[in-house]
């Protein structure tokens, strides 16, 4: 296929990134509430016009432990 999209290591990175955001962007709208990432995955399908790029994000949410 030409022009054929590769996903490397420095893009799988980003993709972590981006799930770590996910999560920092739900804690915000839940302050008195922990948040944590449980799991994140990804998979990628090739097609003529690019790359469908799938990321499933677990996100754990639990009350905080007060001190």
């Amino acid at each position: 296929m030409e022009g054929k999209i590769e996903i490397g290591l420095d893009k799988i990175e980003e993709i972590r990134k981006a799930a770590i955001d996910f999560k920092d962007t739900v804690a915000k709208g839940l302050k008195d509430m922990q948040v944590e990432v449980k799991d994140w995955r990804f998979g990628t399908e090739s097609h003529e016009e690019g790359v469908t790029v799938d990321v499933s994000v677990k996100v754990l949410i639990k009350p905080k432990v007060k001190k």
